[in-house]
């Protein structure tokens, strides 16, 4: 990912951009089977975050927002998983991993706060 650049405040839009980075990082010369299994895995789990956020936007009410989220937070919680994977056995393409791993991460604690504060205003609400 391009650090230069500004990140989008807003958070589907942050999440398809890093779905697309992902998606642009894929290695295009040949792949082993472990590293084409690994590079699969993490672009699924990283195209699926966006999807589940896109999805959580139509929800009818916060019960459903709150569960499509926390589908979400695993796909990204995943993703993360599968490029620290790559970057600590040096699969094809790991160079390029760092800067997905450090917006893995922060995408990690923004949709954790995410799920977090809406646990706590059902709460407040009473909603279950």
């Amino acid at each position: 990912m391009d650090n230069q650049t500004s990140k989008p405040f807003e958070i589907k839009a942050r999440t398809f951009r890093f779905a697309c980075a992902v998606v642009s990082t894929f290695p295009q010369s040949h792949l082993n089977p472990p590293s084409l299994k690994v590079w699969t895995q993490l672009i699924a789990a990283a195209t699926s975050t966006g999807a589940h956020l896109e999805e959580a936007a139509a929800g009818g009410s916060r019960a459903h927002f709150l569960s499509i989220t926390r589908g979400g937070l695993r796909e990204m919680r995943e993703a993360n998983y599968w490029l620290r994977i790559i970057a600590t056995t040096q699969l094809t393409g790991y160079q390029s991993v760092p800067a997905l791993l450090e917006e893995s991460s922060e995408l990690v604690a923004i949709l954790t706060a995410i799920v977090r504060n809406t646990v706590a205003n059902q709460g407040r609400k009473g909603e279950k």
